[in-house]
């Protein structure tokens, strides 16, 4: 079984449930404080490295003004907060190497300087002023290239300490902002629960609204039928009764739909799960449709493979194919040709297909069908109904773990429900 039919039978269809409602909730929440978090923790790891750069360019900039001896500072600068410059030349690491046009090292200043050989020094300054940059990092240095009157001199600057501090602080950054996250998270969880509680009890309170108020509608409608039928054997059928005859069925249609879709909202836990064979009623339900088929002069074509056995509610799979093949007849135009097959897609998974030829319904998929209470466009041939059936066939296909999708190439409009 996929992960995304396992996910939808465990918590149900993420529209139709306050679990969807709170999963949404509680991902807006996370992506809009991942997105703050990183942002801030970005954007002061960047002040942070152009703090490191720019104090490493400040010294830079005193190599370059004293010719490489930063001793002279002492003596050149004179002025409030020269203290620290008093410093500079005992704290900072450093060395030069002044090369020709022909990339040889004429001169070097290595007296500030322990760790770095005149050969990899001379080859240091080759490779930075070969790659164009006038300033930049060569490993732990911070170099700046500067063209004198005898070739061109490269200062390179110890950074090691101001780098593992950088990298310091940026660790201790995220470390902070995951902190952060994990919070974030433990606070969101349980508001998400309390946010959608009012939603879910209202849902419940509508579930069982719809489902008394369907089973209290069928003792009245059963009376009218009972009723009609008593005056009819008195005085006769006529244009009347069967009009009283024809509305109570389209009342009780509804009032079934009405409680499949109630049941389905529930999720898993009012499904009564068993192995079917989906071939058998699936046949038992075409043939009944043979007769509207003749009735209404649509040629009507069956391919359904046999021994296609799933777990499932029987009652709602049956109630599932006499919904869209009612709606293949009834939605279609005059002569218009009908299909209905049924196969196996895998050892433990079907799918159920009708077709039926249209007019006026764009090519392409065709989501909007399922949505409650949804109306074409009443120029169409596409209407008429509740407007429920199929928002009962998605519920009961995401009840089940499986799904359901419309589409029509411009002539044949294509239903596929699987499970």
């Amino acid at each position: 079984m996929s992960a995304r039919r396992l996910r939808r039978l465990l918590f149900g269809s993420e529209e139709s449930t306050v679990r969807g409602m709170r999963r949404k909730i509680t991902a807006t929440a996370l992506i809009a404080c991942t997105v703050i978090l990183a942002a801030v923790i970005c954007g002061i790891n960047l002040l942070s490295w152009n703090e490191t750069c720019h104090r490493l360019d400040t010294l830079l900039d005193y190599l370059e003004e004293t010719d490489g001896e930063l001793s002279n500072l002492t003596s050149e600068y004179d002025a409030p907060g020269s203290e620290y410059l008093l410093e500079v030349p005992y704290d900072t690491r450093y060395f030069s190497v002044t090369l020709n046009d022909k990339g040889d090292v004429i001169g070097s200043n290595m007296d500030s300087i322990a760790s770095m050989p005149d050969a990899n020094a001379a080859d240091m300054a080759r490779k930075v002023v070969a790659s164009g940059n006038r300033r930049g990092f060569e490993g732990t240095y911070r170099y700046r290239i500067v063209d004198t009157m005898d070739g061109t001199t490269v200062f390179f600057l110890y950074a090691y300490n101001d780098l593992a501090y950088f990298h310091s602080f940026m660790g201790a950054s995220i470390m902070m902002g995951l902190i952060g996250l994990v919070a974030f998270i433990l606070i969101v969880f349980p508001f998400s629960h309390t946010a959608t509680r009012p939603v879910e009890e209202a849902q419940q309170e509508q579930r069982r609204f719809v489902t008394d108020a369907s089973h209290e509608l069928r003792t009245p409608l059963s009376i009218i039928q009972s009723a009609v039928d008593v005056i009819e054997i008195e005085n006769g059928e006529s244009e009347w009764t069967q009009s009283i005859h024809n509305q109570t069925k389209r009342l009780e249609d509804l009032t079934n739909k009405l409680v499949a879709l109630a049941k389905a909202d529930e999720g898993t836990s009012s499904l009564k799960l068993a192995d079917m064979d989906l071939s058998r009623a699936a046949m038992e339900i075409a043939e009944d449709f043979e007769a509207v088929s003749q009735a209404q002069e649509k040629p009507f074509t069956t391919d359904i493979q046999k021994d296609v056995l799933v777990k499932a509610d029987a009652g709602m799979i049956g109630q599932v194919i006499s919904i869209l093949l009612d709606n293949a007849f009834k939605h279609s135009p005059e002569k218009a040709k009908v299909s209905f097959k049924v196969e196996r897609t895998s050892p433990h998974h079907a799918a159920i297909t009708v077709a039926n030829e249209v007019e006026g319904i764009a090519p392409g998929e065709h989501p909007e069908f399922f949505e409650r209470f949804y109306k074409a466009d009443a120029a169409r041939t596409y209407s008429g109904g509740h407007g429920i059936g199929l928002a009962v066939v998605r519920a009961t296909a995401r009840t089940h773990g499986g799904d359901v999708k419309a589409s029509s190439d411009g002539k044949v409009l294509t239903i596929r429900f699987t499970l």
